[in-house]
């Protein structure tokens, strides 16, 4: 039985050949991204579960803390030396490791700070329905605020 095909696109082995072929050519980027990115990579490697998605909050800030240190190593001088000039400034690893603790924090605060959002939402939404049953049972009387009878069953207070 022939096993089905997921999506389509480039397969990873391809992207991963095309990504080896362009390190000689960016080398200095690839060492910048590398030292710079460890955050990032070390929330990839050590979260557990189906859904990670550490690595993409702590890689996406950690990654806005690195382009504009890239932007001056693609348009300044592209060579190791500029590169691991970067690496010895302080104020660039600073930056970088700061805006991944930035992201572990976004990472670590949001889903309590959601899960009490909904939760006050869900309250504020069943006081407002208990609200509008009580509107009613005045309006309709206490039938409109009583469980209906299953089809078949007796009446209540009938046995």
């Amino acid at each position: 039985m022939p096993q089905k095909q997921h999506g389509g696109g480039l397969n990873k082995g391809v992207v991963l050949m095309i990504l080896a072929a362009l390190v000689p050519f960016s080398l200095p980027t690839v060492v910048v991204l590398f030292f710079t990115m460890l955050p990032t990579l070390a929330a990839w490697g050590t979260e557990k579960g189906p859904h990670k998605y550490a690595w993409l909050c702590v890689g996406g800030l950690n990654l806005s803390g690195v382009i504009p240190y890239l932007f001056g190593l693609w348009f300044g001088i592209h060579n190791l030396d500029a590169a691991f000039d970067l690496l010895s400034d302080a104020t660039v690893l600073l930056v970088a490791y700061g805006t991944s603790a930035i992201g572990w924090l976004i990472y670590m605060v949001m889903p309590p700070l959601v899960a009490s959002w909904l939760s006050y939402t869900s309250e504020r939404r069943v006081a407002a329905m208990k609200a509008a049953q009580k509107k009613l049972i005045e309006r309709w009387g206490d039938e409109v605020g009583k469980k209906p009878q299953p089809a078949g069953a007796a009446p209540a207070g009938v046995e």
